[in-house]
């Protein structure tokens, strides 16, 4: 085989392969890149494409007598390159991350500790350096083979701390939570017949402290500058009625009045009451302006209406209550059917709860209730009607034995319960369709008066070109200013149906998306669920699941 050495010109770093004669047999490619790799630059940048260079002047057939023992200068042609290590050190835009790039040397000088500090230097990183990682790095471009690239971060700035948004603190245990808390017996065991008394507050008496906004942690950058964290905005009392902000500190919020405190988000108000022991047939029927507070129960065809709350410490006991704003019964709903084969209407029961807002009790059974709101009942729901504008929650959220059993119930959103349905399978509905219905047609009739008022500027501007024709006069031009300011008018109208229009679409969309039925226990047969007459019935017995409805599917998850 032909003599061949390697050299390093001075041109560039570049490595040559020098050949000295023809000699048997001739250099093929494995054998170029073969001698190559058992050089003293093996590790060099090695050019794969300049092989067939070298070969061309190899001669088709070696002529054995007239092959040179050696050239009087060999022929060398480049073949590989000497390449140091490349560092390359970046700081992103914020100032907060540096990463170090490398790509290790081939044949030539690596990368040292030296210059990664000095590279840091020059782009004013002195804040953040990890040196463990610059440690791993460097070693890491030491120990990886010729002409790998990697990247590693080894400097951090410190961001500031998201801080803490403010927060409510109650000095008084409002009515909703007392309510459905169960007190404890001597023996450690929760009495479920005793929920609590009703607590009342005095003027002055103070309410809720709010806790402000926190800074977090200040921070820095690479560079060394200071970061501040700034505290969020102070999330702002809701003043219900009753209640302002104290004189002394505007962190509380304290009671203008006596009353009982009912709870709102970030806020509370005080309800002035009227107080009665029981409604019977020594009271009579009870409408008051304001709210109503019942010590004892509502006894058997008596109504008691108030334009706000009605709180009830017993029972509701086939009575007739009605609340401006909301109902709360400490004990529980008893009602009965009065005609078994009537339509299942308010007219069907002989206790009927409607509330504007929210609707609470411990249990309640064969009554017709209905709440502009939520209707929440700590143990069982048993055979009732119900209508709910949001949701129907029977149970603590996780409470397995919390029952929801017969009854028909029309809901805007959402259901949850322990357990829904009966091992006898007994039918139920649990209907979603009114709120969606109601929208739906109202979404109707938008768009009819968009079509009505676009087919009036229409006519109005056909009739104003029919005018635009005629020959001028006073009286024509008045007429003609009047049909241009009506159809500016009705422009105007428009715009609003138009957004209207957006928001009912909006809106429907969003319940549509977000009806669902929470079961925390157990689901049986004989259910049925109805989203805008389309209806599902539970055919096998299920355990903890929601159920939603996509399109026109069940969809359990």
């Amino acid at each position: 085989m032909a003599e061949v050495t390697f050299r390093l010109s001075e041109e560039q770093g570049n490595v040559e392969i020098c050949i000295h004669d023809f000699a048997p047999p001739l250099l093929k490619e494995p054998d170029v890149k073969r001698l190559f790799s058992m050089s003293e630059f093996r590790e060099c940048h090695f050019y794969p494409d300049n092989v067939p260079n070298v070969l061309a002047i190899m001669p088709e057939k070696l002529d054995l007598e007239n092959a040179p023992d050696t050239f009087d200068e060999p022929m060398c042609f480049v073949i590989a390159q000497m390449r140091d290590a490349v560092l390359d050190i970046e700081m992103d835009e914020s100032c907060m991350e540096v990463s170090a790039h490398c790509t290790t040397q081939e044949g030539g000088e690596g990368i040292s500790l030296e210059s990664i500090v000095k590279q840091l230097k020059s782009i004013g990183v002195v804040k953040g350096i990890d040196k463990d990682a610059i440690r791993a790095f460097h070693d890491r471009a030491n120990k990886e083979r010729p002409g790998v690239s990697f990247a590693e971060v080894i400097a951090k700035g410190e961001p500031t701390g998201g801080g803490t948004e403010s927060s409510f603190e109650y000095l008084v245990v409002p009515l909703q939570d007392r309510v459905l808390t169960p007190q404890k017996r001597e023996d450690g065991t929760l009495d479920m017949h005793e929920l609590g008394d009703i607590d009342s507050v005095e003027k002055d008496d103070l309410l809720i402290r709010r806790i402000p906004a926190q800074a977090g942690s200040n921070g820095f950058t690479v560079r060394g500058e200071s970061l501040v964290s700034i505290a969020p905005d102070n999330v702002p009392f809701n003043v219900g009625d009753g209640t302002t902000t104290s004189p002394d500190d505007a962190n509380l919020l304290i009671a203008t009045r006596k009353g009982i405190p009912l709870k709102s988000k970030n806020g509370m108000s005080v309800s002035e009451m009227l107080v009665l022991k029981n409604v019977d047939l020594t009271t009579g029927n009870v409408e008051y302006d304001g709210s109503i507070m019942v010590s004892g129960s509502v006894k058997g065809g008596m109504l008691v209406k108030a334009t706000k709350d009605v709180i009830i410490n017993g029972f509701v006991e086939s009575g007739l209550v009605e609340a401006g704003g909301n109902i709360v019964v400490q004990q529980g709903v008893i009602g009965r059917e009065i005609d078994e084969d009537s339509d299942l209407d308010k007219d069907h029961f002989t206790s009927r709860l409607i509330a504007k807002n929210d609707i609470s009790a411990r249990y309640a059974q064969s009554a017709y209730m209905e709440a502009g709101r939520d209707i929440a009942v700590v143990s069982q729901l048993l055979h009732c009607h119900v209508i709910a504008d949001h949701g129907v929650y029977v149970g603590d959220k996780g409470q397995k034995k919390s029952k929801l059993v017969g009854g028909i119930l029309k809901v805007g959103k959402e259901v949850s319960s322990g357990e829904i349905g009966s091992p006898s399978n007994a039918p139920m509905e649990l209907d979603f369709s009114h709120r969606l219905l109601a929208i739906a047609a109202e979404l109707k009739e938008v768009r009819k008066e968009n079509v009505v008022k676009k087919e009036l500027i229409l006519g109005l501007r056909e009739a104003l070109e029919e005018l635009k024709a005629q020959k001028p006069s006073p009286e024509l031009i008045r007429h003609c200013k009047k049909i241009v300011n009506t159809i500016s008018i009705v422009k105007e109208d428009l715009v609003s149906i138009n957004l209207n229009e957006q928001s009912l679409n909006m809106t429907l969309n969003k319940l549509r998306d977000g009806i669902r039925v929470t079961v925390y226990g157990r689901l049986y047969p004989g259910v049925e669920f109805t989203v805008c007459e389309k209806s599902h019935s539970v055919i096998e017995e299920r355990g903890n699941s929601v159920v939603r409805f996509n399109d026109a599917n069940m969809v359990f998850e």
